[in-house]
């Protein structure tokens, strides 16, 4: 909400600058009353639209799209989100709160007026159905009514001037522009331009109606003499159209005022700011696309493939194996007659490469800078979409078998890093994850967006959970962080068992690293942009 919030304001605020240098206290009523309500509309919907561009973007940015797209949908043990919904309630409640008290507030105003015309007298005249009603004080219009006061109504005392400046109103459809505000209002409360801006609407609406009177009388100081004898009441609803509404001193300039509003700079000036804010918020959306590409690229790749610091080979690795590695060619794997790409580990680092239709490879590093070919010993290999997918899993198993080694725990009894079958949860780990979030409790104090942490378990012959810890991590945790390690371990206690892993045919304890991203009161608004 803050960043749509902040967009709309931004367009309001341009908007009326325009209006003001161009528009205000000058005489072009008609086309003010279609620039405001444009205007108005365009400042609260457009930051609502999502709107992107195709821009040219980095070569390795679609090199990493089209190694996704080639890539299966299934990838094992992807973190769990665990958000906090009571922040996003509570602001939802107090929205839908106070849109229902506006929402009750335009319908009670709706409803004195329909009172007043059904318990009113109506009178046809030349200048439309009139209501006449005792407890109306100053005249006022709403949609093709006119509403006066009953006794001076019967006296004949309210002069043919002021009914023009009524009828104008009527003729003109002013009420349809107060109640499309009024409506916007009860869904848009929050922005404070909205507010401000039906008053300039309405002011508007009394410019055009002392317009249309004056060409029916022709007589501008005894009109502005009417005026002042009104401006002291208060009309009835807040809905109606009527003579009393100030400021009297703009109204009587602009009612000698012959000065041009400037439409054509107005017109230019804001299709200026539409075209910069589409850029704008364009290339916003496309970069946001472009990193979510790069997130999801490094977490499903770059980061399985990176081999731990902290982790040691069982086995020393002899001499001419290290040779033998070095000699051993990269195989790029492509479908034949169709573009392709993929990734492979070369000496700690990930790189990229793409194949086209003619067997041309371009290899890049992870920054997108093309390397050179010589530099790596390779063969292609044409293969079908099904063996490439295939391939790919592959390749993220055994990314992962540096961290699947076996070891030996303080009881001295056999864990498996490494085994044939994973252990899984029963229910599937997608199920596995929304359980886990909603028992998952963060308090509501948590100053921290985003917590990232690792849950390294053994998963017992019995599907059970032991030595549930938390590996060190570089940073030095605060308060909030103990808590949510803390609470992240209690979850998993309540868990149900999971299936056990296989290695060689027999159920055996095995390691698991369950990585959590806990989002704390992740309220957005995107756009709402």
């Amino acid at each position: 909400m803050m960043v749509y919030l902040i967009k709309s304001t931004f367009l309001f605020l341009v908007f009326f600058l325009i209006y003001k240098w161009n528009l205000e206290n000058k005489k072009a009523l008609k086309f003010r009353r279609f620039y405001l309500l444009v205007s108005l509309v365009l400042a609260l919907t457009l930051p609502l639209l999502k709107i992107q561009f195709t821009v040219t973007q980095n070569v390795i940015v679609e090199t990493k799209q089209m190694v996704l797209e080639q890539m299966p949908e299934i990838v094992p043990f992807q973190e769990i989100a665990i958000e906090t919904e009571k922040s996003l309630s509570i602001v939802l409640m107090a929205y839908l709160v106070i849109s229902t008290i506006f929402l009750i507030r335009f319908g009670y105003n709706i409803y004195k007026i329909f009172k007043l015309k059904r318990t009113g007298k109506t009178i046809n005249s030349k200048f439309g159905s009139i209501i006449t009603h005792s407890k109306i004080k100053t005249p006022f219009t709403f949609l093709n009514c006119i509403y006066v006061n009953k006794q001076i109504w019967g006296k004949g005392e309210i002069d043919q001037a002021i009914l023009f400046h009524e009828q104008a109103h009527v003729q003109q459809k002013h009420s349809l522009d107060v109640l499309f505000v009024e409506i916007l209002k009860i869904f848009f409360w929050f922005q404070p331009f909205i507010y401000f801006y039906k008053r300039i609407v309405q002011e508007n609406h009394e410019y055009l109606a002392d317009d249309f009177s004056l060409q029916k009388t022709l007589n501008l100081n005894h009109y502005q003499t009417l005026i002042l004898n009104y401006y002291s009441n208060e009309p009835i609803v807040a809905l109606s159209s009527s003579i009393h509404f100030n400021n009297l001193k703009k109204r009587f300039i602009m009612m000698k005022n012959v000065e041009k509003g400037r439409v054509w700079e107005t017109i230019f000036y804001s299709s200026a700011v539409l075209v910069t804010y589409f850029g704008f918020v364009g290339i916003e959306a496309k970069a946001a696309e472009i990193n979510k590409i790069e997130t999801k690229v490094s977490s499903l790749i770059e980061q399985p493939t990176k081999i731990p610091k902290n982790v040691e080979p069982t086995e020393s690795i002899r001499k001419e194996v290290k040779e033998e590695m070095k000699n051993d060619p990269i195989i790029l794997t492509y479908i034949k007659g169709e573009k392709s790409s993929g990734y492979f580990n070369h000496k700690g680092s990930v790189y990229f490469y793409v194949v086209d239709e003619n067997l041309t490879v371009s290899i890049y590093n992870r920054y997108g800078v093309v390397q050179n070919e010589t530099d790596f010993l390779y063969e292609l290999k044409a293969v079908s979409k099904t063996e490439k997918e295939k391939l790919a899993i592959d390749e993220l198993n055994k990314s992962s078998e540096l961290e699947n080694k076996k070891e030996i725990v303080n009881n001295s009894d056999e864990v498996f890093n490494f085994v044939n079958k994973k252990a899984e949860p029963k229910e599937g780990m997608l199920m596995f994850m929304k359980n886990f979030a909603q028992e998952f409790k963060a308090p509501e104090n948590i100053n921290s967006d985003e917590i990232k942490m690792r849950l390294k378990f053994i998963v017992e012959t019995d599907g059970s959970f032991s030595n549930i810890l938390t590996p060190q991590e570089s940073f030095k945790p605060d308060e909030s962080y103990l808590y949510l390690q803390e609470e992240a371990i209690r979850t998993l206690k309540t868990m149900p068992k999971w299936n056990p892993a296989e290695n060689n045919g027999e159920v055996v304890r095995s390691t698991f690293t369950l990585p959590i991203r806990i989002r704390v009161n992740p309220v957005k608004t995107d756009l709402v942009n």
